[in-house]
């Protein structure tokens, strides 16, 4: 059976050294990574989450390893970890290698975030966001992301967002508007602020494939292997080449 590139990546670096999966309850653990380290012979595996232990994800998690035949002592647990705190690494130990997908774009400052995870990563770090395609276009228009450029989607205009409306129900079948609405719209489903805040469900930003790529070289980072999956998600295997501080 064929495996995805970061499972791949996670069999290519892991063996013998502490893993950790940041954020892989999310969606019901349909990505978690977690058994990957543990069947590849990680020497210490852990999921963290910004979820309390009390939400049904964890609890899902947990059913799934077991019908894994992977009992609770075979990994530790991290409850309350959010990556865009600066004391992160008070919440976290320090792995050899980390595995965060499915989160950078759901954040509002996903440069302080990406910083972050890398403060608690030893020498890999597989890592994915959402990204604009250079160019968008169909029936409504056309919208180029140059590189280096990022698009914040709570400031879209109305004919941009009629160009990427189409282009997700058309792809995806599901609707920017959903997954990115309008600034003070009544009743939107994931609001970009709630009254605890900033919101980590919506979409935030869309970067460019090079600027996300320059962001991971800023932390101290070179890209290894990447892959583009439906040009849509960008995932990488990043290795430290600078010397981690502290």
């Amino acid at each position: 059976m064929s495996v995805s590139p970061p499972e791949s990546w996670i069999r290519a670096v892991t063996p013998g050294k502490s893993f950790v999966d940041i954020g892989g309850i999310g969606e019901w653990s349909c990505n978690e990574r977690v058994s990957a380290a543990l069947g590849v012979g990680a020497s210490r595996v852990a999921m963290a989450d910004i979820q309390p232990f009390s939400s049904d994800y964890w609890t899902f998690f947990h059913d799934k390893m077991a019908g894994m035949g992977i009992g609770r002592g075979r990994y530790e647990c991290h409850e309350r970890v959010d990556i865009t705190r600066a004391d992160l690494p008070e919440q976290l130990p320090r792995f050899d290698v980390l595995h965060s997908t499915g989160i950078l774009y759901h954040v509002a400052d996903p440069v302080t975030a990406l910083y972050n995870l890398t403060r608690v990563t030893g020498r890999w770090l597989i890592t994915n966001t959402v990204i604009m395609p250079a160019k968008v276009e169909n029936e409504f228009g056309t919208i180029e992301c140059p590189d280096g450029m990022a698009f914040l989607l709570p400031a879209m205009s109305e004919a941009q967002r009629d160009i990427m409306r189409q282009h997700y129900k058309t792809k995806f079948g599901w609707s920017i508007d959903d997954t990115a609405p309008r600034p003070q719209q009544s009743g939107a489903m994931m609001p970009h602020r709630t009254e605890e805040g900033l919101s980590c469900w919506p979409y935030w930003w869309l970067m460019s494939i090079p600027a996300f790529r320059t962001l991971v070289n800023v932390m101290g980072f070179a890209v290894r292997e990447e892959y583009t999956w439906e040009e849509h998600a960008h995932f990488m295997l990043c290795e430290r080449v600078d010397p981690l501080k502290g």
